[in-house]
């Protein structure tokens, strides 16, 4: 941190973190509210990292217009100063004096163009000292690394006009996260789901209907629901990562926690010619496999940056593997007698016990360009295009025990749940799944900004697309990729039995098979019938929009008005492949169609060492091998996989909604009994019109539907914000917001699972979300790299969807596995409009350099997030009656980070925190509602920097390698277990 000391009577020293002027030609993006010039002054030095000294008597009562945009300190302090008879001087020091000018210039300039016009910030007192003695004594600190970022991002939120956090691109850097989802788990508020090791989605205050944009616009995923997947996008590419909680008129509608605006890096905003890049070598445990990963990043401005361009990408290959119990569900049992007290009984059991050993090659890449024109200081036009994709290679083995009433010596506990017994007719299946997946997304978007005087105009269009197959999991009973399989049981006389306590660790209830042959003996088993599906989503989507503002003089700063149009196509379904009669393709007719006797079917051994280090007896090792489709649907007969057959049609899901909007808002600030407020006030107005189409099976025919609906919103909010001191701030939003219901919700098919015999259907009258939310923090940035924020949050939350079970017969599924009723009784789930909810908590983010420390200890610091958030909705568990809290929402989250950075080394710790929560309201049927258990992950990353070009880093991710668990309505009918990879990642960084 620079300090500067001054004294002459009554002159004040501006004291801000950075690199004093250190180059100034560097652009950096700036966004300064309107006002009093000793605020902007004071939000210019913050933003620039650059000593701004001035005399508070010669700048008192001057004004200062807004300045957005990329350039240098210089010419945006020359901007501020026009016309006030005042010039600015840099000293030896390279101290930017502010002084009065002997002749006032009267020339005007025009403010150049604005980079990033979703992102508005507020003018901020700052922090200014009395002089004290006749001489300027300068005492420099240079603040880079962590804490450069930490301030950073600090600084975007402090001069923020909305309530809302933000990580700064090296802060992304530094973190050892892979993905986004991860990243994001560091901000207040935040939470995380895991799949395969990694974050997969998130919610943002308990709500997981957020808004991801791409520089303020929005686009179109490979997820079913359109939206883009987390896991796909590459930190690497992004400059930056806001969360912004709290909206204003001119930020895009449809959603309920928050924005998530992903910035990336732009040409104009960097230096000359920048080139970096990064080569990880990455080591996972569980797979013991070793994998890279490289990115790298260029750019150049030409014609006197007036031109630039920038091409970054990132490519990564890495191999991992999960260990997994899934018991498929849970069901209630009636009129069994399972204690053998002549009694009949009712409790509820596991529908099976399966031993899960999944690994996964996976292969991705990203690429970003971006070209930037400004032939006029007044108008910058920007074209930016992005392409990802991600290729999973995934082979799933797994020994399941299809369980029975037929038990004995049974114990059933209070809650009417059988702890132990034995079970007899266990059918056993080695089952060996391709399940392989892909993602693939394209962006391409364009803006031009202009401004000039008292105007500023925007203009934005962007296409995207995404399309890609196989499930991306959810963390509790669906595993990732396509489900390609040949369903294997025991060969007629093979017979099993298995012996139950589920008071076994919280991995896996204790459990044995006794039989009468090889378990493990591949030659055992016969192929009994087939279920060969992917699961594929094509999207796509397009949206414009434009906005004009004008600042205006007195207590109205300005007024702004914009209107955007969106459409959104999604598509989705299951396709499958139709085999013949399996005995027309035995080679040994007459007797069963062998395991080991298809054509790309190879069970090769055993995969063994299953949850290392954790407690319990249960298997802890199965079958497996491999399994080329291609070549067993060759041999077999079978169809390529297709939509042709009724059963697969009638799992389409096609939706097309397209959303317009219109906005007015003014912005507004003055002093109220003497203390400075600033706010804005503003409306919303969007229309949406969606259509759903899909088939309906009549008889043995699939029948197309269709089905409409539209809506309308009003969406009024409030923004202001109070500078109680320089360096404390208050702040208050309310506002109406809406978001549309999960589009594959609201299709008219059905999606059925034959293996688990569950299914999902949509409903095309779902309403969308509606809430009212009321927000308030107050901030003190008490310290450089530094600060405490308290929050308080309220949402009224109407026309709440939630999702009901019903047990439903289907006998149009193609390839049951089962026979009789069971073989098409499924238990479905079904989104409904639910009644409204409530969510409210409170939010603390308490960060402190410790800076004040005698040497070497002042170059620690830590970070710590707490977010309570209380939720309920009227809805009630059908099995407890007790009220259910909205869906993924944990009642506690936390996030801690300590750090070190002294001369070339910088390291940090990071724990993440968060308590159980819903995933899902369950039937009494199934064993009531689902839930997730508490978890808490700890990763750790470290760097050394060689010299100014380069540095050496390490990442750890999962070092305790923590168990993510699921269960029904209570601990003891655990659901699913996973233990994932522990990663290491070892490298270098260049930079130049």
């Amino acid at each position: 941190m620079h300090k500067v000391q001054w004294a002459t009577g009554g002159v004040c020293a501006l004291a801000l973190a950075g690199n004093a002027f250190a180059q100034v030609s560097e652009q950096t993006t700036i966004e300064i509210e309107s006002g009093n010039l000793a605020q902007s002054l004071t939000a210019l030095g913050r933003q620039t990292q650059t000593e701004l000294v001035f005399d508070p008597t010669v700048v008192a009562d001057r004004k200062a217009p807004g300045v957005r945009g990329s350039m240098t300190a210089d010419q945006a302090l020359e901007y501020l100063l026009s016309g006030t008879g005042l010039r600015h001087e840099r000293t030896s020091s390279d101290v930017v004096l502010v002084l009065a000018s002997a002749q006032q210039s009267s020339s005007t300039r025009t403010a150049p163009a604005e980079e990033q016009p979703s992102q508005d910030s507020g003018g901020d007192d700052g922090g200014q000292e009395s002089a004290s003695t006749s001489e300027p004594v300068l005492e420099s600190v240079t603040v880079v690394g962590i804490r450069k970022s930490i301030a950073d991002a600090i600084d975007v939120k402090r001069d923020a006009t909305r309530i809302m956090d933000s990580i700064s691109a090296e802060d992304i850097g530094k973190l050892p996260d892979q993905n986004i989802a991860e990243t994001l788990s560091r901000i207040p508020g935040v939470q995380v789901t895991r799949v395969e090791g990694e974050g997969k989605s998130i919610t943002v205050r308990g709500l997981g209907l957020n808004k991801l944009l791409l520089n303020g616009k929005s686009f179109i995923g490979s997820a079913r629901n359109g939206d883009p997947n987390l896991s796909d996008v590459s930190p690497e590419l992004l400059a930056g990562v806001d969360v912004i909680k709290a909206p204003s008129a001119d930020l895009v509608e449809g959603w309920l926690g928050a924005v998530i605006n992903l910035r990336t890096k732009r040409p104009l905003d960097l230096a000359d010619s920048v080139i970096s890049g990064r080569l990880q070598s990455s080591y996972a445990d569980r797979a013991e496999e070793w994998g890279e990963k490289v990115s790298g990043f260029v750019a150049h401005t030409f014609a006197d940056r007036k031109f630039g361009v920038l091409l970054s990408g990132s490519y990564s290959n890495s191999t991992g593997a999960s260990d997994v119990y899934q018991s498929g569900g849970w069901t209630q049992v009636s009129n069994v007698d399972a204690t053998g007290d002549g009694v009949n009984d009712t409790f509820f059991r596991p529908l099976r016990l399966m031993s899960w050993a999944n690994t996964y090659e996976d292969e991705r890449y990203s690429v970003n360009a971006s070209a930037q024109w400004r032939p006029m200081d007044e108008l910058t036009f920007t074209l930016e295009g992005v392409k990802s994709r991600r290729e999973t290679d995934r082979l799933r083995s797994t020994q399941q025990a299809i369980l029975t009433n037929n038990i004995t010596n049974g114990v059933i506990d209070a809650s009417g749940t059988l702890v132990s017994g034995n079970y007899s007719g266990v059918t056993v299946r080695p089952l060996i799944y391709g399940g392989d997946s892909y993602s693939d997304n394209k962006y391409l978007s364009g803006n031009a900004h202009w401004a000039k005087d008292r105007w500023t105009a925007n203009l934005n269009a962007s296409v995207s697309e995404g399309e890609g197959a196989g499930l991306g999991g959810d963390g509790g009973n669906n595993n990732s990729g396509n489900d390609n399989v040949l369903v294997a049981r025991q060969r007629a006389g093979n017979l099993a039995s298995v012996s139950y306590d589920a008071a076994g660790s919280n991995v896996s209830p204790d459990y044995g098979f006794n039989a009468n042959y090889d378990i493990y003996d591949p030659s055992q088993y016969e192929i009994y019938t087939t279920f060969d599906v992917d699961y594929v989503a094509e999207n796509k989507g397009h949206d414009a929009d434009f906005d004009v503002e004008y600042e205006l003089d007195g207590f109205f700063k300005s007024v702004k008005v914009g209107a955007r149009t969106e459409t959104i196509e999604v598509f989705g379904g299951n396709p499958l492949s139709t085999y013949p009669a399996l005995s027309s393709h035995d080679p040994t007719p007459g007797s069963p169609l062998l395991a080991t006797e298809v054509p790309g079917l190879n069970y090769s051994g055993v995969i063994g060492g299953m949850f290392p280090g954790e407690s319990g007896s249960f298997p802890r090792r199965v079958l497996t091998g491999s399994a080329d489709f291609n070549q067993i649907r060759s041999a077999l007969g079978a169809t390529p996989i297709s939509f042709d057959t009724p059963g697969a049609k009638a799992t389409i899901n096609q939706v097309e909604q397209t959303t317009d909007a219109f906005f007015a808002m003014v912005r507004f600030g003055s002093d109220l009994f003497g203390v400075p407020m600033t706010g804005d006030l503003g409306v919303r107005q969007v229309n949406v019109d969606r259509e759903s189409l899909g088939y309906t099976i009549v008889g043995n025919q699939a029948i197309e539907a269709r089905a409409g609906k539209s809506f309308s919103d009003t969406l009024p909010n409030l923004n202001l914000i109070f500078d109680l001191r320089d360096d404390l701030r208050l702040r208050f939003a309310a506002a109406k917001v809406v978001a549309r219901p999960d589009l594959t919700s609201t299709g008219v098919g059905i999606s059925l699972q034959p293996v688990s015999m569950t299914g999902f259907s949509g409903n095309p009258d779902l309403d969308p979300f509606r809430a009212t939310q009321f927000d308030t923090t107050v901030e003190w940035y008490f310290a450089p790299a530094s600060l405490i924020a308290v929050g308080a949050f309220y949402k009224d939350v109407s026309a709440f969807t939630t999702s009901v079970e019903v047990v439903e017969e289907h006998p149009e599924a193609p390839n049951n596995t089962l026979t009789g009723p069971a073989a098409y009784t499924y238990i479905i789930g079904r989104p409904v409009n639910g009644k409204d909810g409530e969510i409210q908590g409170v939010e603390i983010n308490y960060q402190h350099a410790l800076t004040m420390l005698p040497q070497p200890f002042d170059g620690f610091g830590y970070a710590f997030t707490y977010t309570y958030a209380d939720s309920e909705t009227p809805e009630k568990d059908e099995l407890t009656g007790q009220t259910l809290p909205i869906p993924n929402s944990s009642e506690h989250s936390a996030n801690a980070v300590v750090y070190y950075e002294k001369g070339p080394f910088s390291g940090r710790v990071a724990y993440n925190y968060r308590s159980e929560y819903m995933t899902n309201g369950g039937s009494i049927a199934s064993g009531g509602s689902n839930y997730a258990d508490a978890r808490g992950q700890v990763d750790a990353s470290a760097s050394f920097r060689i010299n100014d070009n380069f540095q050496l880093t390490f990442e750890g991710v999962n070092l305790t390698r923590e168990i993510n668990s699921f269960y029904r309505t209570n601990p003891g009918r655990l659901y699913s277990s996973y233990l994932d990879d522990r990663r290491i990642y070892f490298g270098v960084a260049a930079t130049f």
